[in-house]
Formats: structure tokens, C-alpha cells, sequence
């Protein structure tokens, strides 16, 4: 998928209102038993490097007027739209997500996520077959799917985001991502790194070969093939065994079990209340504990030594 924007995509970005955290109970743990050394870091990225409005990416605030409002931005004309269309479509985007997670579950994926491109191109199509609406053919879909998410589920940086990745670059560890994402993702990290717009699909501080979407493989966390794609990378690239390697995430399932499963070491984010999900009823975890705990991101330079 090309992302060719056509809106002032930077001047939206910079309308971001700032997020603090919402401060939990939760005490730190920094100790470990192990004496092998951290040797690479992965992240989770919503509710983790992010604070999410939603507390997570898949549950976002869905309404009409932002809808209008990025249909508008993506250039659809909105003065030949019928009564009731904005409803029409939101109704429609979540039933072509149920959709195509029907399908890739079919084709093996437990936990699918979908080309959203897609999902958004098959709701107008519908909305245009009900006369909701009419194409010109020069609306972007691409501005409105960015627009509606950054209106739907406000984010900004965690405290300590970029100061805790320049520091771990510096000392010349690997760092890497495992996250539930979408193309917007990526673009909206590097805004918040740099100030700056840009397309590119690689962020800033991050390795790419030791990033993985689940946009780009249609498998969304808690599926352990996520996390065998940077075990791989791990071994064969960089000579770190996943003993030697940290996830930090906030979620008990899709981060801390779903790593540990694949060997990593993990680090439970409690730095916001929005965005722990401790999943205490989930038979999987039950038993489980993080390797460290830390409820600001600058407690990671403890761990690393």
C-alpha cells in the first residue's frame, strides 16, 4: 500500500493534545536472578511507549462526527451524502473487520488482524451501493483512516520515551518491536520521536529488521508467531538468545505471557491505569509473574545494568 497523503497530515499531528498517565499501585520490581546481561530490548507500543486515550489500539472511540470530520479531510463531498450515512458506515466498518477476521481465522491465524486499507475501501463501496454516498475517485482513504484513528484514539508519548530509547542506543543495544498496529503507527511514533512528517514505515532508534506489525502479517498478539519473527532475527543477526532479550509491554496476555512463551524475558509497564490489563481471570496467566516490573520507562536503565 503506497501512502500518498494529500492532507496537511503534520498540521494534524501537531493539534495533539498532551496525555499524562494515569498513575496505578503498583510498585516497581527491578531485581532479577539472572546473570546473563540484557542484550536487546523489544516494545510494545500502545500503552507502553504511547499513552492511548482508549488505553488500546483496538478500542478506540468510534463516532459519527469524527467520521465526518476525516471524510471531510479525506476530500469526500459531504453535501451529497444522505441522512444517517456516517452511522451506516461505522456500522459497516465493524462488520467488515468481523469479516476478514472470519476469513484469516480460516486460513490459520488465531489471532487475525486485518489490511484495513481493505476494510475501509469495501465500507465506501457498500455505502455507495446503498446511494448513501457517490465517488468521485479522487477522495483519499489513506487521510481518512489516519485522521479518523488519530480523532477516535488520541495518543502521546509516554513520559521518558525518547530519553529511555536514546539511552539504550546508546549503549549500543538492539532495539526492536512486537505490536498490534497499523500503518498509521509507525508514522505517528516518528512524529513523536522527531517532531517532524514523514511516510516512512521504519522509526526512528528502532532496528527494522527487529520489527514486526500486526498489520503486516495479518496475526495480532497474543499469537506466539509474532514474537518467533524476532527470536529468529535475535539468533541469527545479532547472536542474542532470547534469554538475553526483554519484552516490555503492558498487557499480561498479548505481552508478558505471549513472550515468555517464545523465551524472552519480560517487563510488565504498570505506568498507567488506562492501559494495564493484569487479565487476572485468563487461565493462561494464572500462575505467571513478569521478570521485572517498572512503573515509569525510565526504570529500564536499572534493568539493563
Amino acid at each position: 500500500m503506497e501512502l500518498n497523503f494529500r492532507s496537511d497530515i503534520k498540521n494534524w499531528l501537531d493539534k495533539t493534545e498532551k496525555l499524562e498517565p494515569v498513575p496505578t499501585t503498583f510498585c516497581p520490581n527491578l531485581k532479577t536472578d539472572s546473570k546473563e546481561p540484557v542484550k536487546a530490548v523489544i516494545f510494545d507500543i500502545y500503552g507502553t511507549l504511547l499513552i492511548s486515550s482508549s488505553g488500546d489500539i483496538e478500542q478506540a472511540s468510534l463516532s459519527n462526527e469524527n467520521m465526518r470530520e476525516a471524510m471531510e479531510a479525506g476530500g469526500f463531498d459531504l453535501h451529497a451524502c444522505q441522512p444517517g450515512t456516517c452511522s451506516f458506515l461505522l456500522d459497516k466498518l465493524q462488520e467488515n473487520i468481523a469479516i476478514q477476521h472470519k476469513e484469516l481465522r480460516l486460513q490459520g491465524h488465531p489471532f487475525p488482524d486485518v489490511d484495513i486499507f481493505r476494510v475501509w475501501k469495501d465500507m465506501f463501496a457498500a455505502a455507495e451501493k446503498e446511494s448513501l454516498l457517490k465517488l468521485s475517485g479522487d477522495e483519499s482513504i489513506i487521510d481518512t483512516i489516519f485522521i479518523f484513528e488519530i480523532l477516535s484514539n488520541r495518543v502521546y508519548p509516554m513520559p521518558g520515551m525518547k530519553e529511555i530509547l536514546l539511552a539504550i542506543k546508546e549503549k549500543g543495544i538492539p532495539i526492536g518491536i512486537v505490536s498490534n498496529a497499523q500503518f498509521y503507527t509507525p508514522i505517528i511514533m516518528n512524529y513523536f520521536l522527531t517532531g517532524e512528517f514523514s511516510s516512512r514505515q521504519e522509526i526512528e532508534f528502532f532496528d527494522e529488521d527487529l520489527s514486526v506489525y500486526s498489520f503486516k502479517e495479518l496475526r495480532a498478539k497474543p499469537d506466539t508467531a509474532l514474537f518467533n519473527k524476532i527470536v529468529t532475527t535475535l539468533e541469527n543477526k545479532y547472536n542474542v538468545q532470547t534469554s538475553e532479550a526483554i519484552f516490555v509491554g503492558n498487557d499480561m496476555l498479548k505481552d508478558v505471557y505471549t513472550a515468555t512463551k517464545s523465551g524472552l524475558r519480560t517487563v510488565l509497564f504498570a505506568g498507567d491505569e488506562r492501559s494495564l490489563r493484569l487479565r487476572e481471570k485468563d487461565a493462561r496467566i494464572k500462575g505467571m509473574f513478569p521478570d521485572f516490573i517498572i512503573n515509569d520507562l525510565s526504570q529500564l536503565i536499572k534493568i539493563l545494568g
